[in-house]
């Protein structure tokens, strides 16, 4: 049987440095939304452009559609993610509400269609990433985004894109080809804003490394770069020679200095480098920090 919740006990660990990055992310979204997007007649992504939608084709208002699809959403929220999450979201939406009702007399006056689409995905994009780094939400499809993120591991702008062109599709019965095209470009826009704010931009490196000097080179790792190794055990194939791999994660930064160390060791090292989007632990992101 599920508890009942106590929110003065999860407000009590609400963070300030959170609360302030949820209100300043809805009030960049909001602005994005009602100050260059309406303006122009592009569609928003997410739960609020379904809602739009669906006005349009049942004539109940905006605020009522966007209410009734976000009550599942919440539901399962608070089942599959964290209940500070959840109460994080419903301090997003409020704020998303209030900022929209703020700014809807708003207009930047940009003219040019193209732009507005530019920057009004990108002030979108900007605020809901902030809002998601800040552990919380304005509702909608970042709940569902993270629900993706825990379960399947896609990230919220893949999440975000798949959603919204779905919506887009449902927006070709109201709208013209050529504004949904214009709404479909600045979704994307917003979907990698999103990921670039959320992540951040010190993404990482992570780099396995196999040579003979294997030692000398976690040694110089360790001590120059003050980043831990790991060895993983491996087997050459064709010689059938066993071999220690080094393992290690750099922030981005790090690795021009990485590869100096490697090479001048042993110029024959063998190294391949991918990029990871998330890092947990000691000299990295702290796991508390998670949802």
């Amino acid at each position: 049987m599920r508890t009942r919740v106590n929110l003065s006990r999860f407000t009590e660990k609400m963070s300030a440095k959170d609360v302030l990055g949820i209100t300043v992310g809805s009030a960049l979204l909001a602005l994005g939304v009602q100050a260059v997007l309406v303006p122009a007649h592009i569609l928003t992504g997410g739960v609020t452009g379904l809602a739009v939608i669906l006005k349009y084709l049942t004539h109940l208002d905006i605020a009522v559609w966007y209410a009734a699809l976000n009550i599942p959403i919440f539901i399962a929220g608070y089942r599959y993610i964290s209940r500070r999450f959840i109460i994080y979201s419903l301090w997003g939406v409020i704020f998303q509400s209030l900022f929209l009702e703020l700014f809807k007399h708003m207009d930047f006056g940009i003219d040019n269609i193209l732009l507005s689409t530019i920057f009004g995905g990108v002030l979108a994009g900007i605020g809901s990433g902030i809002v998601l780094r800040s552990k919380g939400s304005v509702g909608g499809t970042d709940i569902i985004a993270v629900i993706v993120r825990r379960f399947w591991g896609y990230n919220f702008g893949q999440t975000f894109l798949v959603t919204n062109l779905s919506i887009l599709a449902l927006f070709l019965f109201t709208a013209s080809l050529e504004l949904t095209l214009y709404s479909a470009i600045s979704i994307f826009i917003s979907s990698r804003m999103v990921d670039v704010v959320e992540a951040g931009l010190d993404v990482s490196r992570t780099a396995f490394i196999i040579s003979r000097e294997y030692e000398e080179i976690t040694h110089a790792i360790i001590h120059t770069l003050h980043r831990g190794c790991t060895y993983l055990l491996g087997q050459g194939a064709y010689t059938g020679e066993e071999r220690q791999i080094i393992m290690v994660t750099v922030a981005k930064t790090q690795l021009p200095r990485l590869k100096e160390i490697v090479f001048q060791i042993d110029p024959e090292a063998f190294i391949t480098i991918s990029e990871t989007i998330e890092v947990y632990g000691r000299g990295f992101r702290d796991s508390q920090a998670d949802f």
